[in-house]
């Protein structure tokens, strides 16, 4: 979560190495938004994903590490291709 010091708001995008994931990715970043990926790269590529944003390899279907990146983010966009 934001600090009081940091006002940018975190977004979690899961698919983000892929396609339409990473064109999210590259806007939220160019809006000024704190950006999370988390990705297995199945159909991604860690290349897709700009700079500035953390990623994070991993499955939306591993409830811990997902539980864990929602508690950092503000919004979280789904963007993942498997069924959850």
């Amino acid at each position: 979560m934001n600090s009081p010091l940091d006002n940018r708001i975190t977004a979690l995008v899961t698919g983000g190495a892929g396609f339409i994931g990473s064109h999210l990715v590259r806007r939220l970043v160019d809006k000024g938004f704190e950006v999370i990926v988390l990705d297995n790269l199945s159909s991604g590529s860690r290349r897709n994903i700009p700079k500035p944003a953390a990623f994070v390899y991993g499955d939306v279907r591993d409830s811990r590490l997902v539980g864990t990146l929602v508690k950092k983010s503000d919004i979280v966009l789904l963007q993942d291709s498997r069924d959850v």
